[in-house]
């Protein structure tokens, strides 16, 4: 994958793999909290996986290290996630 620039000096694109169950308002959680804490997504896809009842949600931002860790924690605490994987930049189309 290329490594573009960042849209706020100090970040870093970061890709966030998130499973949720697959049930409405998920995604409005999502989007609303990195809106609350101001980031830009770059990029954000829902795609079903091989469970009908769980969508996999993939969210590109920029953020600094620091936040990206509080977004994380705070996407662990909302209801209907289930796992999240910080996607490795190196190894992702």
């Amino acid at each position: 994958m290329a490594n573009y620039p960042a849209s706020q000096p100090g970040s870093q694109r970061h890709t966030l793999s998130v499973l949720v169950e697959n049930r409405p308002g998920v995604l409005a959680r999502i989007a609303g909290l990195f809106a609350r804490r101001a980031f830009n997504v770059n990029s954000l896809s829902v795609s079903p996986t091989e469970r009908p009842d769980i969508s996999r949600v993939t969210v590109t931002a920029d953020v600094e290290a620091v936040p990206l860790e509080q977004i994380i924690k705070q996407l662990n605490k909302l209801l209907h996630v289930l796992k999240i994987v910080e996607l490795d930049p190196n190894t992702t189309v």
